[in-house]
């Protein structure tokens, strides 16, 4: 066997994720309640088939282990999340005349031990927000992905938050229906039933229909993008306990989400790729590269 070292490669790129992959398994071993979830991923991309010739921007194979903390998975999911939107776009070729928001909501960042509860608390609002007059006449249709990061002003607390991909109505866009970032925040804290005004950003989606397509898939993906670095292991221990069963991902309206085909679409890699010949490959965890096998 010998070290396949191209790191511009889609090897490469896979041989990074799988080292960021590997940081939080170590961390989840420190854990018994983690330990598992720190082996699975571990064993996680330890094995890869790549194709012949210029590759197609995808493995032949992949040995996933479909944890909701490994970053490898995480990227895949992302990448998911973009054929997703693809697949919509191809099944409703109208969408592209639609009228799009791209919608983040906040709350005050929580005690990673108490993060099971703030999840549950922001779901059962945003079922509220869902039942509100002005979103049954205006918003078409949702995806609501569920994303937490470290807090920034205490690294021990937790910041969840929700991205979301509306489709609405034009008539949200101008009269007595239009929704400002005050009056979505107001909307927001309502529904939270809090006595504070969260921070909210909403960004209104505005380009040629030709364009809409590619903005919208790159939303989707972004909502679902992995950590770009790896947390302190207790924090990370903390919340992969705190998060175990919750579903990050919820569509509404005309957006339900369609059965997945990401086979069919290159979307998150370069059109023209390296050379990679044909074969398998093994993860090396001494030298964090892989090998041919």
């Amino acid at each position: 066997m010998h070290t396949f070292k191209n790191q511009n490669s889609l090897l490469g790129n896979i041989a990074e994720m799988k080292r960021r992959s590997e940081q939080v398994g170590y961390s989840l071993l420190n854990s018994p309640s983690t330990e598992d979830a720190g082996r699975r991923i571990l064993n996680c991309a330890t094995e890869v088939g790549l194709p012949a010739g210029i590759n197609s921007g995808k493995p032949n194979y992949i040995n996933f282990c479909n944890h909701r903390q490994c970053p490898t998975c995480q990227e895949r999911r992302a990448k998911r999340a973009c054929a997703a939107m693809h697949q919509l776009f191809d099944q409703n070729p109208n969408l592209v005349d639609g009228k799009w928001l791209f919608l983040t909501l906040t709350v005050r960042n929580c005690s990673t031990r108490n993060l099971k509860e703030t999840l549950a608390r922001m779901s059962d609002a945003f079922q509220r927000l869902t039942r509100r007059t002005f979103w049954q006449q205006n918003v078409l249709g949702a995806i609501r992905f569920t994303e937490v990061s470290v807090g920034q002003s205490d690294p021990c607390t937790a910041h969840p938050h929700f991205h979301c991909l509306l489709l609405v109505r034009p008539s949200m866009f101008a009269g007595i229906h239009y929704m400002s970032e005050e009056r979505w925040a107001s909307a927001w804290a309502d529904v939270l039933q809090e006595h504070y005004i969260p921070t909210i950003n909403v960004q209104r989606l505005n380009c040629p229909p030709n364009e809409v397509r590619t903005q919208v898939v790159s939303m989707a993906g972004y909502s679902s993008k992995a950590r770009l670095e790896t947390p302190d292991p207790q924090w990370l221990i903390e919340v992969t306990q705190q998060m175990r069963g919750y579903r990050s991902v919820q569509a509404y309206g005309l957006l339900a989400r369609p059965q997945l085909q990401p086979q069919v679409y290159g979307v998150t890699e370069d059109a023209c790729q390296p050379f990679i010949p044909a074969g398998r490959f093994t993860w090396n965890r001494i030298t964090k590269q892989y090998q041919r096998l």
